[in-house]
């Protein structure tokens, strides 16, 4: 019998019942769910043992995610850990597994090969096509957008925006839509775009369509 852990990677979508629960939460919820499921995830060495979650890139609070990933590491005598169905019953309403496989154990972490991700922004409150079209032309003639986060502390969005594009779809109404890159020094966001352009980012329901990587051997 193999002593070596198991490691899954869980594709999953996290939507608006579910979009004001922090990653923190979230990652407890994760916990409980594999321990109502019955699968033995593997803990960190140590005086404070931590579930072997990974998440590929953390949801802002507020967001929701189409297709979210999180690796897990399981006990080696874990079976019958790749159907779904075998979770999903054990998830809130809001989270969904989509699509599951199992990795090499030692492959990388996935957290250090995100390139870019791409963002759905739909507007809860009424706002004009022009308003819409107006600011995505801002984003794209803008020579560089300084934004003061928090902590005081400013990056410049514009480098980091790869995409913009207004689309207006029959059933969905319509939205703007923005691909934006991470890099070491500073991860692209849309709520800061919004705010930098003083729209009311609660204003909106802003979606990760798709996490894009790196390629990696």
């Amino acid at each position: 019998m193999s002593t070596i852990e198991k490691r899954l990677r869980l594709y999953y979508s996290k939507q608006a019942p579910i979009r004001f629960t922090s990653n923190l939460d979230v990652q407890k919820i994760w916990e409980r769910t594999f321990r109502r499921a019955g699968i033995s995830l593997s803990y960190s060495q140590g005086f404070h043992p931590q579930a072997k979650i990974q998440q590929a890139s953390p949801l802002p609070l507020g967001f929701c995610g189409d297709e979210e990933i999180i690796d897990i590491w399981t006990e080696p005598t874990e079976e019958n850990l790749l159907a779904k169905d075998l979770i999903n019953p054990y998830l809130p309403v809001g989270i969904e597994i989509h699509h599951i496989d199992q990795i090499d154990p030692s492959a990388p972490s996935l957290q250090q090969f995100v390139d870019y991700s791409d963002y759905a922004i739909t507007f809860l409150e009424p706002f004009s096509k022009d308003a819409v079209f107006s600011l995505s032309e801002s984003m794209l003639t803008a020579e560089s957008m300084l934004f003061t986060k928090h902590n005081g502390k400013q990056y410049d969005i514009k480098p980091l925006i790869r995409l913009v594009e207004v689309r207006d779809d029959l059933k969905k109404g319509l939205s703007l839509h923005i691909s934006l890159s991470s890099t070491p020094s500073a991860t692209g966001r849309p709520d800061h775009v919004l705010q930098y352009f003083h729209y009311d980012p609660s204003c909106t329901l802003i979606t990760r369509q798709k996490i894009h990587f790196l390629k990696y051997d």
